[in-house]
């Protein structure tokens, strides 16, 4: 069976920005050119999926909503005012591509009223897609009732998804084997010890763990190597904020007020945990962040990678650091979870942690035993080009894809 597939997502608006900035002749180019040019250097999720559906025979394309230079371009192509709404443009991209399946990740533009729009104007779509691995809301919750089948990569957010009558599906992430491709060359990032590269926010559901071990092991002592998505003070003086009116309200017995007040309700998360500033030490050693192709040339250079999950994946692992660091061949130092053991098996394809403390003494053992290092990291990396690639989680995509269609169609 053979169908059209779009993906309506985002990527990293520090990527876009460094690729224009990088590039400064592409926004001339036609938008064909742009769009093969931003995919090919991005081996984020967000293109990969695609690609490997394209290998597979499947007519698959991205339209990236964020990518504002891209997404000028198009409509100066396709004679549309600058002013259009982002919910009226994706409409219009989705009847240029006349797909069958349409896969969404960003949630902020859908609702039932667009939805059906979309379905009126694009008759094609039999199937609508939708992805959470992030934290949610109740507003966001109630939007996953939209779509036919919801794509997760971590099973603890399945079985949430499940209590919520969702039909969904455990995908997890995975690895672009083509990553690989000239790794070494140009590559301008010191060797390292010790890393970690990712986001640090703050809030319910998000890294409030993972701040405080890193900034633990910073006054321990530890030489950690740090590349890292930080917010803003301003952001964060919002989120104490509302962390602030939050619980007042809720000592006052005045939770329905929260409810009935769009801004509290949309972020009655961040009155869960009590929201602190970075420590100096955290953002004296933090660099900025490093992203795509780049990314995956400075995890190559690391002996160790730093991991541990966001809140919002309770006692499952799934996030995309297992399979990124594990991928380029880096020794991968995680916390332990449930499921880990479906995964890898740990101490002799990762190492494991269940505290600061333990995490503390393997990473010095590790550095202390360089041969049993490369061990654990070659047969991580093993594990992952067999098991773990994106092509593979395509196939699975692709299978279960073609299910849901057959029932449509039966």
């Amino acid at each position: 069976m053979s169908y059209r597939f779009v993906r309506v997502t985002s990527n990293y608006p520090q990527f876009i920005k460094n690729f224009y900035l990088q590039n400064p002749e592409v926004h001339l180019k036609s938008y064909t050119d742009q769009y093969n040019l931003l995919v090919n250097e991005s081996f984020e999720m967000v293109s990969s999926f695609t690609k490997n559906l394209n290998k597979m025979g499947v007519a698959a394309y991205d339209i990236i909503s964020n990518a504002e230079i891209l997404q000028s371009t198009w409509k100066k192509e396709n004679n549309l005012p600058q002013e259009i709404s982002l919910q009226d443009l994706i409409i219009k991209q989705l009847q240029f591509y006349k797909p069958e399946v349409v896969w969404i990740d960003d949630f902020s533009f859908i609702d039932k009223h667009w939805k059906e729009i979309l379905l009126k104007q694009v008759p094609s779509i039999k199937l609508l897609i939708g992805q959470i691995c992030a934290p949610y809301n109740s507003v966001t919750a109630e939007k996953f009732k939209l779509f036919d089948i919801m794509f997760t990569c971590i099973p603890c957010l399945k079985n949430e998804l499940a209590k919520l009558g969702i039909n969904s599906y455990l995908l997890y992430h995975g690895f672009e084997t083509s990553a690989l491709d000239n790794i070494n060359t140009n590559n301008r990032y010191p060797e390292s010890n010790f890393l970690f590269s990712g986001s640090l926010y703050a809030g319910s559901g998000f890294h409030t763990s993972r701040i405080e071990y890193i900034e633990k092991m910073l006054k321990a002592g530890i030489d950690m190597d740090l590349y890292c998505n930080l917010e803003s003070g301003k952001r964060i003086f919002v989120k104490k904020s509302m962390y602030i009116i939050i619980n007042l309200l809720k000592k006052l017995h005045l939770n329905s007020l929260i409810e009935k007040i769009p801004v509290l309700n949309n972020n009655k998360g961040y009155g869960d945990v009590s929201i602190k500033n970075y420590s100096k030490e955290l953002l004296k050693s933090s660099k900025p962040p490093v992203f795509g192709y780049e990314m995956f040339k400075l995890l190559s250079k690391a002996k160790i990678c730093f991991n541990i999950h966001g809140e919002v994946a309770d006692k499952c692992a799934g996030n995309i650091r297992l399979f990124e660091a594990t991928g380029v061949g880096t020794c991968l130092v995680t916390d332990w979870k449930d499921n880990i053991t479906d995964l890898f098996e740990p101490g002799k394809e990762i190492i494991t942690y269940k505290s600061v403390e333990e995490c503390i003494e393997k990473v010095k053992w590790l550095i202390d035993n360089p041969l049993e290092r490369e061990k654990i990291a070659k047969a991580g990396q093993k594990r992952t080009l067999t098991e773990h690639s994106i092509e593979n989680r395509a196939k699975l995509m692709d299978e279960i894809i073609k299910n849901e269609l057959n029932k449509v169609n039966s």
